[in-house]
């Protein structure tokens, strides 16, 4: 699960450097890769370009 609050994003992706996350394709995704994003107005999350 990624961060809530954007200050605790920069310690998430440093954790987590060398691993990837994948849309679940069971669940109804996309299939592809996901990157964090940085949202100051809003929960920070996970997204992916093809979906």
């Amino acid at each position: 699960m990624p961060p809530l609050e954007a200050i605790e994003l920069d310690a998430f992706r440093h954790w987590h450097e060398r691993d990837t996350f994948w849309c679940a394709l069971l669940l109804g995704g996309c299939g592809g890769q996901l990157a964090t994003e940085l949202c100051t107005d809003r929960f920070c999350s996970l997204s992916s370009s093809a979906c």
